[in-house]
């Protein structure tokens, strides 16, 4: 038998079937792992595949099926080893459900975070994990009146239900502000921004609860965004008889941000001023002193995330959606001023 491709240089489906000597019918069967054919000629086609070299077109699979085969993961920054570990459990996940993970960032702005998820919709998306710009403010109307599932994670959008997950922000910052506090410090700043998100707002909570509990003053740097975390505006808090002795960053950046601000203004961590980062990262141990981080559980966090999204996914049935909560823990190494 003369086995001739189609004309656009690509084997097909048809081709295939003519190698094989079955329908099309029998060779699309085998394609979708059909269990009526016999094993002889599942193995007949599947060898014809690998002949020809064919590979199947999953996105016209995706439109006859309805679906595309892909989720999208919006979050604000993609650079943060939060967020790189989070994204790596999703696609574990996603990868055993022979799905793609389409990422973007939104950098923290609602505008941005609105435009990128309504290039999700094109794409007919057939699912959302979100960590929103804003955590008052909802973009995801849209999916969810068309009934695309969708999952937040971190920053839970209020007014939403939509199925969430969370950490114990509020009960981590505390226990690090009381950890400082223990260690005879009374004038820590709590660093964070984005106050409108909740884990910053819930952050900020739990240091001012610590903080009360001791009978002590607040001080926070509360900025709008990152980007204004300078050495500038964190050297207003470290001079004059008030200036701090304690930091308590509130994210990932922050931390990064302050190190960076305090190299700047030659102050050394637990020497001039102690330091603890609410978020662990690679090296954070290598600092020297190692850095007292609040971990969160990163990588469960996206596990469950995806995990109840393709849960979603599978059966749209209207179930009261899930508010799940995992726990931080806190690891102490040297920068809090333990030796």
């Amino acid at each position: 038998m003369k086995h001739v491709l189609s004309k656009n240089g690509g084997s097909t489906l048809v081709d295939v079937a003519r190698v094989a000597g079955v329908s099309l019918k029998t060779a699309s069967r085998v394609l979708n792992n059909s269990p009526e054919l016999l094993p002889a000629t599942a193995a007949r086609v599947r060898e014809a595949m690998e002949k020809l070299g064919y590979q199947p077109n999953e996105m016209a699979r995706g439109l006859r099926a309805k679906r595309s085969g892909a989720i999208a993961m919006v979050l604000p920054n993609l650079a943060d080893p939060f967020t790189a570990t989070a994204v790596q459990a999703v696609q574990e996940v996603a990868r055993q459900k022979g799905y793609v993970v389409i990422l973007a960032a939104s950098g923290g702005y609602e505008s941005i975070e609105e435009s990128e998820l309504q290039v999700m919709a094109r794409r007919q998306i057939d699912g959302i994990l979100l960590v929103a710009a804003n955590s008052r403010k909802s973009n995801i109307r849209p999916f969810l009146e068309k009934n695309v599932p969708v999952v937040v994670f971190d920053e839970p959008i209020r007014g939403e239900k939509v199925d969430s997950i969370t950490v114990t922000n509020a009960k981590g910052a505390r226990e690090a502000t009381e950890h400082l506090l223990g260690h005879g410090y009374r004038r820590i700043l709590a660093v964070g921004a984005r106050p409108n998100l909740f884990t910053c707002a819930e952050r900020f909570s739990g240091y001012r609860s610590a903080m009360k509990k001791a009978g002590v003053e607040t001080m926070e740097l509360a900025l709008q965004h990152e980007s204004e975390l300078t050495p500038e505006a964190l050297a207003t808090f470290l001079s004059g008889p008030k200036a701090a002795d304690a930091i308590l960053t509130l994210n990932w950046v922050c931390t990064m941000l302050t190190l960076r601000a305090l190299k700047v203004l030659n102050k050394t961590i637990a020497g001039d001023i102690a330091l603890i980062s609410f978020d662990d990262f690679e090296l954070a141990d290598m600092i020297s002193p190692g850095l007292t981080v609040v971990r969160q559980p990163t990588r469960e966090l996206g596990h469950e995330a995806a995990r109840i999204l393709f849960a979603r996914m599978e059966d749209k049935a209207e179930v009261k959606p899930q508010k799940i909560v995992l726990s931080t823990e806190f690891i102490i190494r040297g920068s809090c001023g333990c030796k």
